[in-house]
Order: structure tokens, then sequence, then C-alpha cells
């Protein structure tokens, strides 16, 4: 199996990383496989198939990409814990300002903007787009915020933490010096976009040794696939020739009507829409169902439409459909 491999951005994503992990089994049915998913959908729905195939009882786990570069570091770097990585921003953001002659309208906020600004320039990618590049001028601004990002990362240091950027990158490097990548674990990156630069060289080190896979997923938009076709191809050009994107689920759903996407004014609308057209299909009742993300305001808008609509109904509770027999 290569070492690359694109998927569609549904089951099939599910499939090739099946097929992934009984290829790295295949030799010994006890190696330890790292599924990499930092994203939440897609993790929930690795722990959903490790679960149902009883995948995680033969050393296959599902890990965010910070847990796996702070095992492979070896312990020499820990981020730091939310509790003091705010301390941090907060102690950073209450000099700062003065020293430049600004005043924050709302610390609460300012506090709050200047972690997100930190975090996203903490995970920057390996090789930024040229158009993130040509928005970002060479400002007294971006200066200011560089220098307030160097010493947050320098308060973090005197405390003995690093961002996880810096964790990645010892990663890698560790990896990199281990003569024995046997006991190194096989990792599966599952689905991923962007990478910082640290978890960049942290997957080219595991590739060079061997122990990585890569399930790239392609929903076949090319603005939507550009990213992914992008970091593909600085991970692993020889795969990109034969790459196809596979077509959009959404859009061959729709295609043979078995879609149809409604804006609604709000909610009550939105709810009374589905319930018109459960009355008006050929379906039975107990065929049908209403999937809803939100329970409020979805559960009660749904009893009380269902109820005047005459329709039915069963599973509208306050419990979700996992925790039912």
């Amino acid at each position: 199996m290569p070492a690359l491999t694109f998927a569609g951005v549904d089951a099939s994503a599910l499939v090739a990383l099946s097929q992934a992990i009984d290829d790295l089994k295949a030799g010994d049915l006890f190696a330890r496989i790292v599924v990499v998913a930092d994203h939440h959908d897609a993790a929930r729905a690795v722990s959903h198939l490790l679960g149902a195939q009883g995948r995680g009882l033969v050393n296959v786990s599902l890990q965010t990409g910070r847990r796996l570069a702070a095992e492979l570091a070896g312990g020499n770097l820990s981020t730091p814990p939310r509790i003091l990585e705010g301390a941090a921003v907060r102690a950073i953001a209450d000099d700062a300002p003065a020293a430049q002659g600004l005043e924050p309208a709302g610390r609460r906020r300012f506090y709050r903007s200047l972690s997100e600004a930190f975090r996203s320039m903490a995970e920057r990618p390996e090789q930024p787009d040229a158009a993130e590049t040509a928005d970002a001028p060479d400002s007294d601004m971006n200066r200011m915020a560089e220098d307030l990002y160097q010493q947050y990362r320098q308060l973090l240091a005197e405390k003995g933490y690093a961002i996880p950027a810096e964790v990645a990158h010892n990663a890698a490097a560790a990896v990199n010096a281990r003569p024995d990548a046997a006991r190194l674990p096989y990792v599966i990156y599952y689905l991923p976009r962007r990478m910082s630069a640290g978890d960049f060289a942290l997957a080219q080190a595991l590739l060079a040794k061997g122990r990585c896979r890569i399930i790239a997923g392609l929903t076949g938009n090319a603005d939507a696939d550009d990213p992914v076709l992008q970091l593909a191809k600085r991970l692993d050009d020889t795969a990109i020739s034969g790459a196809a994107p596979a077509a959009d689920p959404l859009v061959q759903r729709a295609a043979a009507g078995q879609l149809n996407i409604i804006a609604a004014s709000d909610p009550e609308e939105e709810v009374r829409t589905v319930i018109r057209r459960i009355a008006a299909a050929a379906i039975p009742w107990h065929r049908s169902a209403v999937i809803y993300r939100q329970a409020n305001p979805y559960d009660s808008l749904l009893r009380q439409e269902l109820d005047f609509a005459g329709i039915p109904y069963a599973g509208i509770a306050n419990r979700s459909l996992a925790d039912t027999p």
C-alpha cells in the first residue's frame, strides 16, 4: 500500500483507513498503530470505526498531533496547560500595550484576541499560501505582533514549557536520530488539510523511516481540494500524478434526487418545511427520520409541530440515540 492514499471525504475514507490498518498489521498483529485525527468530526468517525470493529483492542489508538509529538519528543519539552497558557497571555497583554502607548478598549476581549493570534502564529503552515503572504505586509502592527509572540514564547520557556510547534520539531529530530525504526509506532494521518512547520517535519521524518501512512480526503471541488493537494505534493510528489479527485458525495446525492437543500427564514419555518415533506412523501412514517444537531430549539419545536400535524413519532427525548437500547 502506498504511503499516501486519496479517498473521498465520506465513507470511502474510513474504508481506506481500515485497509491501511490491515496492511500495517499484515506482518505483526500486535504492531502499534496511532491514528492522528486533529478535527473533532474526523476523530469521532475514527473512534466509531475502531470501536465497531474491535480494533482498539489490538494496539490501535486515536491521538491528536500534539499528543503524538509530545510522546515522540521523549518528554524533553511539554506544552503548557490551558490555565498557564492563559496566564502567560495575560502577562504579555498587561505589559505590552502600555509600552506602545496603547490602551485596549476591553481587557477580556483583548486577552482573547491575543490568545487566538498567538495560536494562529504557532500553527503557521510550513509553507504559507501566496495569498496569505501578500495580505500580510511588513507593517508596524505586524512587527509588534511578532515581537509579542516572541515574548510569549520566552515567558513559557522560562517556566519550562514550549509551544506545540517546538515540541513537534523536537519530535522530528528525535525520530531522525533513532537508529531502530522498528521501535517507532506506525502513524496514520487521517484527512489532514494543513500542517504547521513542526507537524510537517515530524510527518516527513516518519515517512523517511517507513512508519507513516497518510489518508488524504478529496471532495471534487477544486478550491476545497487545493490545500490538500498542495500538502500532499510537498509530502510525496510522486503520488500526485495519479490523484483523481472524487466527486463530491453531496453533489452526487443531489443529482440523484436523494438530497435537497432548503433555505428557511427561521427554525420554526425550517421544521414546518421538513414536516410538510414528511407528510407529502410516500415513505411510511416508521421509515422516516428527522436528524438534528442542536437540542435547542429543535426538541420542543419538533414535538409541537408533529403533534399539531397529527404525525406519531418516537425518539425525541433528553438522551441521545447512543444512550438507548
